[in-house]
């Protein structure tokens, strides 16, 4: 079983186990790929663009939950997980129960549920990574959750990690590895 650790912040170098595979789905998120994210969340930071104190950190297909739990760590006002496999949902339940009423764990399909979001933050980042089987029938609707999620006001940022490059205008793809970041900042 892999350990996959938290980068920085007040959690930092504790490590978490990743959960048990789900119809063959492992694409955990690389560390260099998690570290690009929350470097351009920094820079938002920065520039005053996004005040984490104050924002919603939302991961979509949250799998380990290691996105969720290196937003925890980095000061987001409240953390919000979906994963619909059963016993994923149940462990990433027991590992934020830890971290107070400011993380969510939600089992939920995304693709019905997107658009049924109550998140009062001013501000929200969110982060999908569909199990990468779902590209090969599933691209067009993960474009559609991510227009939908960027024509909400509140939306600071989208990023989707993917096997390949969908090549979406209007957003920028970098690789990294077997690895594609695709984004869009408002």
């Amino acid at each position: 079983m892999k350990i996959l650790k938290v980068q920085t912040g007040k959690f930092k170098g504790k490590s978490i186990e990743t959960p048990p595979s789900v119809a063959g789905n492992t694409n955990f998120t690389p560390a260099i790929l998690k570290k690009s994210v929350f470097d351009m969340i920094g820079s938002l930071v920065l520039k005053g663009r996004l005040i984490q104190e104050e924002s919603a950190f939302v991961d979509f297909f949250a799998g380990s939950g290691q996105m969720g739990l290196e937003a925890v760590s980095r000061g987001f006002a409240r953390v919000v997980l979906y994963e619909l496999a059963w016993e994923r949902s149940d462990n990433l339940r027991k590992l934020f129960s830890k971290f107070g009423d400011n993380c969510q764990v939600y089992r939920k399909d995304v693709f019905r549920f997107y658009d049924k979001l109550d998140i009062p933050e001013i501000s929200r980042i969110f982060f999908l990574d569909p199990p990468y089987s779902f590209w090969d029938k599933k691209a067009e609707k993960i474009r559609t959750i991510s227009d939908f999620l960027l024509s909400e006001e509140t939306t600071v940022a989208v990023f989707i990690q993917s096997p390949v490059n969908p090549g979406w205008p209007g957003f920028e793809t970098r690789k990294f590895g077997k690895n594609f970041l695709t984004f869009r900042v408002k």
